[in-house]
């Protein structure tokens, strides 16, 4: 077939006098679109290329030979098809020998308007190809774009880790700092083979607005690397009431993400496999949906059990979206970490990446809620920070962060590259400064920097929401009286936002949320919320300091307490 001039011949053989600098810097896009083997009258046609409300690429099967592409137009549009081709034959003879595949399509009736939603997966494509693809929306193909399969023996791959990329403001979908963050992440490493969002994609699930600048503001980045998301809680708020929740509708609807978790759960909890390591997303709100999937944190146990057990890959990371080990000043997530981190600690899972507290912090490994003074004995968790417009104003670093960054200057993003039997983590600003490098070596047995936990203290430390109590504000550290552990009243209220009084006389008066108890030294009865109430314990004087047991703090104020010997730490919980 005889070759086509492109523009650029054209142009230069009737204006010899231009450079050729002067031309692409005049045409630029024009000219790349030119020089394909495609009918010239078109390229300039307004209305002859297709325009899709979104485009995007996930893996809903094997990366290696399939590639799914999602994309949305008017309700009222025709079925979609999809055509793909290698590039390497697509530039020799352009769409001529491509493969068509049509779309499967549904009505999306959302709260602002009506969608046709179009999704089809190319199958039996060759490893480690690069594909030029385009999509049908009426009687129009979009522009072509590409996409990589992975290789068939994947020695090293990386890709990008995004905290919650919500604006932050259910009623303005504000999604300009997520779109300066994945762009800027992807110009900077653009040998990415995916991207994983940790939840709270957007504002409000359920409310289409958001959804639309979500995909606008990554358009150029979803539509050439897969995204392989975990659901948030913001993806359970209906609309227009922020606190109100819903099964992840509108994330199912639109991401299509490999069907095998459990039954209940699928579309939101699944797996797959990239180049030596297993991936398993989890589905973690359980204050939003328990309402909805009876037991679902017992559910993903036994199916992450099973999971991880058939996984036979080098790596392992588990990705969901509230926090174990956390980094704002008093949100807790103990549920989930009491269900989960078993399945974790028996698997021995590498990595666990988290989102929802918009900080970013790296554990010291840990196993069975202890730390451990290497990666080989325990697992690492990432707080991976924010990707968008939200950001809090009290987190801090935690005792179990061998690394924190709080992120309120500027988003954040995360690069993690795999390099056979090395995994190294990089966290980089939005604009590109690197925040921290964190490496862990199989082979070696080593991690970089090496972990160096803390020297146990001489005396019992007081830790209350990962926050270490020390000197002024606790007068006498934790003591055991009587065999049973006693920690100073006045500290623990006053540190979590309590009130407290006393007299002269041995009377105190302490209250915290809906809880107030009148309590008495030397005594075992107590007023609680005006009601009487047995002490286990009586409240006791220690160098003029009223110390109260850990048992009757978890009975009155429903906090929990463990110690740890190793790091002679008291830790204390709600």
């Amino acid at each position: 077939m005889k070759q086509e001039k492109s523009l650029l011949d054209l142009f230069q053989e009737t204006n010899k006098g231009i450079s050729r600098r002067l031309f692409l810097e005049t045409c630029g896009a024009s000219l790349v679109a030119a020089a394909l083997p495609i009918n010239l009258t078109k390229v300039f046609a307004a209305d002859a290329v297709a325009s899709a409300g979104h485009l995007t690429l996930t893996w809903s099967l094997d990366p290696k030979t399939t590639q799914t592409i999602a994309w949305s137009t008017a309700e009222n549009s025709e079925k979609g098809s999809l055509q793909v081709i290698k590039t390497s034959i697509y530039k020799k003879s352009g769409w001529e020998k491509a493969v068509t595949i049509e779309a499967d399509h549904e009505l999306f009736k959302t709260n602002t308007e009506n969608v046709m939603l179009h999704y089809a997966t190319a199958v039996s494509l060759k490893p480690g190809t690069i594909y030029t693809y385009r999509v049908k929306i009426d009687d129009k193909w979009s522009e072509p774009l590409q996409f990589s399969t992975q290789p068939d023996k994947e020695d090293s791959f990386k890709f990008l880790v995004f905290g919650d990329s919500q604006s932050g403001l259910p009623k303005n979908p504000e999604y300009g700092p997520w779109k300066k963050t994945i762009n800027n992440a992807y110009a900077a490493h653009p040998d990415a083979a995916f991207f994983m969002n940790v939840g709270d994609l957007v504002e409000v699930g359920q409310d289409y607005a958001h959804w639309k600048n979500w995909y606008a503001a990554a358009k150029d980045v979803i539509d050439k690397i897969p995204s392989m998301s975990v659901p948030g809680n913001h993806e359970t708020y209906d609309v227009p009431e922020e606190n109100h929740s819903v099964l992840p509708l509108y994330f199912k609807k639109q991401l299509h993400l490999p069907m095998n978790g459990p039954e209940a759960l699928k579309g939101q909890v699944y797996s797959f496999d990239y180049g030596n390591t297993h991936f398993a997303v989890l589905d973690s709100q359980l204050e939003e949906e328990h309402s909805y999937v009876d037991h679902m944190l017992e559910l993903q146990a036994n199916w992450l059990d099973q999971d991880l057990t058939a996984s036979k890959q080098e790596w392992k990371i588990v990705l969901f979206h509230k926090t174990p080990y956390y980094n704002k000043a008093t949100r807790s997530n103990e549920q989930v970490k009491a269900v989960l981190t078993p399945v974790l600690d028996k698997h021995h899972v590498d990595l666990v990446i988290n989102g929802h507290d918009h900080g970013y912090s790296r554990t010291y490994p840990i196993y069975q809620d202890t730390f451990v003074d290497a990666p080989a004995k325990g697992t690492v968790y990432l707080v991976s920070g924010r990707s968008g417009n939200k950001y809090y104003t009290d987190l801090s670093p935690k005792v179990w962060d061998a690394f924190f960054h709080d992120p309120q200057a500027e988003p954040n993003y995360v690069t993690i590259t795999v390099n056979q039997k090395v995994l190294t983590i990089n966290a980089y600003t939005q604009s590109g400064e690197l925040i921290d490098v964190y490496s862990i070596d199989k082979q070696k047995q080593v991690d970089i920097p090496r972990t160096s936990l803390p020297e146990p203290s001489n005396n019992t430390l007081l830790v209350i929401w990962g926050n270490l109590l020390q000197t002024p504000l606790v007068a006498v550290p934790p003591q055991k009286i009587s065999g049973i552990w006693h920690i100073p009243l006045r500290s623990f209220i006053e540190f979590i936002g309590g009130k407290i009084d006393g007299d002269s006389e041995g009377n105190i008066i302490a209250s915290y949320q809906k809880t107030t108890v009148l309590l008495k030294l030397n005594a075992t009865q107590a007023n609680l919320n005006r009601e009487a109430h047995t002490l286990t314990y009586p409240l006791t004087l220690l160098k003029g300091t009223a110390m109260i047991s850990v048992d009757d703090i978890k009975t009155m104020f429903a906090f929990q307490s463990r110690y740890d010997k190793a790091m002679n730490m008291l830790f204390m919980v709600k």
